[in-house]
Parts: C-alpha cells; sequence; structure tokens
C-alpha cells in the first residue's frame, strides 16, 4: 500500500513489513490510537483515516436523505 502525502518532501512509500496472511484479514492490523512516541507520520495516518470514517458517515446520512426525498 502506497501512502502519498501533499507535502512533496514526505512523497515516500512508507510500508510496514507484515506477515503474508494480513492480506487475508477482516480487519487490518493498523493502530487506530495515538500513543506516545509515534512519529508524525503514523499519527497523520491515524488522524486522516479518521477524518476519512466521518466524511463517509457524512455522506452516506446525505445520500439517505437525498434518496428519502426524492421517494426513490
Amino acid at each position: 500500500m502506497n501512502k502519498i502525502s501533499l507535502n512533496p518532501v514526505e512523497n515516500q512509500d512508507y510500508l510496514m513489513e507484515r506477515d503474508i496472511l494480513s492480506a487475508f484479514k477482516q480487519q487490518p492490523d493498523k493502530n487506530n490510537r495515538i500513543q506516545q512516541g509515534m512519529s508524525p507520520v503514523e499519527i497523520a495516518d491515524i488522524v486522516s483515516d479518521h477524518l476519512i470514517g466521518v466524511v463517509k458517515q457524512q455522506f452516506e446520512a446525505a445520500k439517505k436523505e437525498y434518496l428519502a426525498s426524492t421517494g426513490k
């Protein structure tokens, strides 16, 4: 998985070594809590994943409202 930053200095691949079977897991091995000692990149990944989740929830709510108002 490639991660791209908007900061051109940080446009590098940040891949962590994982076991081969992790590709088949339903839930990823990703930490979703900010802890002491984390790098700024790890913290940014957690925050961006959370924000993306919030936007998806808002989009789904708006979609349901729209479909309900149009009668579909």
